[in-house]
C-alpha cells in the first residue's frame, strides 16, 4: 500500500548520486602519481605496489581526521608511500592490515617516506619524492571536483518530488539532509540543478543524529500546513542504516533503505536499525511513494 507522507527527506551521498565512484577515481588519480612510470613494477617481497583504490581506503582508515571527509590528503599520499616501499614492521609482518597499521604510524611520527637520502645511487622508491605527496594530494582533490553520477532511479525520484510538491505545495515538503562537505556537495548541486528550490525546500548540512532529526522533522512541521503539525508523516530515504535509518526510525519517521555501493547490503543490528522498506533502487520508492 503506497505511503502519503507531507514531507520527504532525502540522503544524498550514494543515494541520489554516486560518491563512492567519484572518491574511487580520486584515490586511482592518487595512486597513479605515487606511483609514477613504474606503477607495474614488483614490489621487492614479489606482490605489486599498490594497484587497487581499496588499500588506499583501508589507509585512510587508520589515519586522524583532518575535520573534513577524511584525512589529510598529503598523509594520506605518504602513507601509501610507505605501504608501496615494500618494507614491513611488526612481528605480524606478513599480514596486510599489520602493514597498513605500520605505515600510518610512521605518517603519525612524521617520518618521510623511506629512501628519500638524495646521496643514494639507482632508483628510488615511490614516494621519495616529498613533492610527490603535494602533487598526489592535488590529483585526488582534481578528480574529486568532478561531478558524481546520479545513481539508477535518481532522476525519476527528483522529477516525482518536484511535481509531488508543486501539487499541494502547502502541505508538501521536501528537504535534503546530508552530512557531507558543503564544498564537495556544491558540485553535486550545481551539475544536477539541486541547490535552486527546484527540488527540495530545504538543504540541511548536520551530523545525522536523532536531534538534529528531530529538529528537521519540527521544521516540516511548521513548514506545512496542519491543524497538529507535530501529526506531519515524514519519509527518509537513505543508504546507511547506521547514518539514516537508525536516527530517523528513532524520530518516528517512515524509513526507506536503498543499499549502495559504499557500505552495500547491511543487516540490521538491533531493532533500531530496521527499516520500514528496503529498495532495490529509488524507482522503488517511486511506487512506494506513489510518486
Amino acid at each position: 500500500m503506497p505511503v502519503s507522507p507531507h514531507a520527504l527527506v532525502l540522503d544524498a551521498d550514494n543515494t541520489l548520486w554516486d560518491t563512492n565512484a567519484t572518491f574511487r577515481r580520486a584515490r586511482s588519480a592518487m595512486i597513479q602519481v605515487l606511483q609514477g612510470a613504474d606503477g607495474e613494477e614488483a614490489r621487492p617481497d614479489g606482490e605489486k605496489r599498490l594497484e587497487t583504490t581499496d588499500v588506499l581506503y583501508r589507509l585512510s582508515q587508520h589515519l586522524p581526521s583532518s575535520g573534513g571527509e577524511g584525512p589529510d590528503l598529503e598523509q594520506l599520499a605518504r602513507a601509501a608511500a610507505f605501504y608501496m616501499s615494500g618494507l614491513r614492521g611488526g612481528p605480524e609482518a606478513g599480514i596486510q592490515t599489520s602493514r597498513l597499521r605500520w605505515a600510518s604510524e610512521q605518517v603519525r611520527a612524521g617520518r618521510q617516506p623511506p629512501g628519500c637520502d638524495r646521496s643514494r645511487a639507482g632508483r628510488q622508491p615511490p614516494g621519495c619524492d616529498r613533492s610527490r605527496a603535494r602533487k598526489a594530494a592535488e590529483a585526488f582533490r582534481s578528480a574529486l571536483s568532478a561531478p558524481p553520477p546520479l545513481l539508477d532511479g535518481a532522476a525519476s525520484l527528483l522529477r516525482g518530488v518536484q511535481a509531488w510538491r508543486t501539487a499541494r505545495p502547502d502541505r508538501r515538503t521536501s528537504v535534503l539532509f546530508s552530512e557531507g562537505a558543503p564544498d564537495r556537495l556544491e558540485v553535486a548541486f550545481d551539475a544536477h540543478g539541486i541547490g535552486g528550490g527546484q527540488y527540495f525546500d530545504d538543504i540541511v548540512l548536520r551530523e545525522k543524529t536523532p536531534d538534529t532529526f528531530r529538529d528537521v522533522c519540527h521544521a516540516i512541521g511548521n513548514a506545512v500546513d496542519l491543524p497538529e503539525p507535530q501529526a506531519a508523516e515524514v519519509v527518509v530515504i537513505g543508504d546507511s542504516l547506521q547514518r539514516d535509518i537508525r536516527p530517523a526510525n528513532a524520530t518516528g519517521c517512515t524509513t526507506l533503505y536503498c543499499p549502495g555501493d559504499l557500505w552495500g547490503r547491511e543487516t540490521p543490528e538491533a531493532a533500531s536499525e530496521q527499516p520500514d522498506y528496503t529498495l532495490g533502487t529509488l524507482n522503488e520508492a517511486l511506487r512506494i511513494l506513489d510518486l
